[in-house]
């Protein structure tokens, strides 16, 4: 069994990754935000059943300054995807440079209004659907968010010119329309 690590696994998000992927049928997926796997997994399982596509996966594992997992475990439980998914030590803030669109974004990392500010904006254009973690209530609510006066991510998406649906329970996930 996996140790994913993951918010997601509580409430069976994974089943959510998965169907995403089968019903927009992408061919180039970016993730920000790895970690041990737990939705690129579920994604890859998704890009497999299509029969094409390939996954994008960032994130800085043991170079994260607060909590995260050794790169090691995220290739162990990705290994049977290695043909589908490809695995990058990059700080997501330059990641977005390289693509010139996709057709799903993925953004997991540590997310707060300020973040998205930064990371999510510039891939707008970019990508045909963004998921990122969080946007409900309860997730802005959490206490590294209230410790450190981060900027609620559900005010932050008030705040925005597109289309966004936010999905509950814990920790949530919101679905936005890019326009790439």
């Amino acid at each position: 069994m996996r140790d994913w690590k993951s918010s997601y696994e509580e409430n069976n998000y994974g089943h959510l990754f998965y169907s995403l992927v089968r019903i927009h049928r992408p061919e180039k997926i970016v993730e920000l935000g790895t970690k041990a796997g737990y939705s690129a997994y579920h994604m890859a399982i998704g890009l497999r059943d299509n029969h094409f596509g390939t996954l994008d996966c960032y994130d800085l594992w043991e170079k994260y300054p607060y909590h995260s997992c050794p790169l090691a475990e995220a290739i162990d439980n990705l290994e049977e995807f290695k043909d589908i998914v490809k695995l990058s030590r990059l700080d997501a803030k330059f990641v977005e440079k390289m693509y010139d669109s996709i057709n799903l974004l993925h953004i997991d990392l540590s997310n707060d209004g300020n973040i998205l500010e930064e990371i999510l904006i510039p891939w707008i254009n970019k990508a045909k659907l963004i998921i990122l973690e969080g946007g409900s209530k309860e997730r802005d609510n959490v206490e590294w968010m209230k410790k450190h006066n981060k900027k609620p991510i559900k005010e932050w998406l008030k705040e925005q010119d597109f289309d966004y649906f936010t999905i509950e329970p814990f920790p949530s996930i919101t679905l936005i329309r890019g326009r790439g």
